[in-house]
């Protein structure tokens, strides 16, 4: 009887141990379920492109959604939707070369204008370009738009990613940009009917959903669909100058 007690005492030490253990484990279980399940605070942005916007657009004209001098003998008006997943290629390709081979020099002027390549015409992302438009930093804010993509993508078009690159734009009065935003892209908002005009505008040019550079000059306007290359649209410019 004494050879069995003593067996008994300590299958009953390990039994509580491994109880013990698993209680131990059950909780650490339910606090890493409570941790991933916790709502976050604000995700962090990170605005990339802020020495390459400055370089690009420093010192240039700009008012509304035309960059370059007024009297430029030719027009390039750049169709792009800051929204589409895959249009930043494009136009961090060409708009650059082009500011500083053609508009800088007076040769040039580029006019923006927001064309959605999906139903709605009116995106997130196109009303705080106008907005930004309103104090003369649309082209900054739709270059911050195409270089942080992958940012807009991770997060996704919000209010906190949007109101990001506009505080990225030193000189942009930001609490004018959020009224502007929120008055201009109301139903009946003045940025809200431009960007319906525009949207009429490039679907009466029969633009398709990639995008498109319509260049004008004295010599007659040529339309470049389907993502035109810096040399396509520099070509265009050569025909109708």
């Amino acid at each position: 009887m004494e050879a069995v007690a003593e067996s008994a005492g300590p299958r009953r030490g390990r039994w509580w141990v491994v109880a013990a253990l698993g209680l131990a484990l059950a909780a650490l279980l339910a606090g890493i379920v409570e941790l991933s399940t916790e709502k976050g605070g604000r995700p962090k942005i990170q605005v990339d492109g802020l020495n390459e916007m400055q370089q690009t657009f420093g010192g240039v004209p700009e008012l509304g959604d035309r960059l370059g001098d007024s009297d430029a003998p030719v027009t390039i008006q750049v169709f792009n939707d800051v929204q589409c997943a895959d249009c930043d290629e494009q136009f961090l390709s060409t708009v650059p070369s082009l500011v500083e081979d053609l508009v800088r020099p007076g040769d040039a002027k580029l006019l923006y204008r927001n064309y959605s390549f999906s139903v709605n015409p009116v995106q997130q992302g196109f009303i705080a370009a106008e907005a930004a438009a309103k104090q003369g930093y649309e082209w900054q804010y739709v270059y911050l738009f195409f270089a942080n993509q992958a940012e807009a993508e991770r997060l996704g078009v919000t209010a906190d990613f949007l109101e990001s690159l506009a505080g990225s734009i030193a000189e942009l009065d930001v609490p004018q940009w959020e009224q502007d935003f929120a008055e201009g892209g109301g139903v009946d908002g003045s940025i809200t009917r431009k960007l319906e005009a525009q949207d009429e505008v490039a679907r009466g040019l029969g633009l398709r959903a990639q995008p498109s550079a319509i260049v004008t000059g004295p010599n007659g306007t040529e339309t470049l669909q389907d993502s035109p290359t810096l040399s396509q649209i520099e070509a265009a410019v050569d025909r109708v100058d």
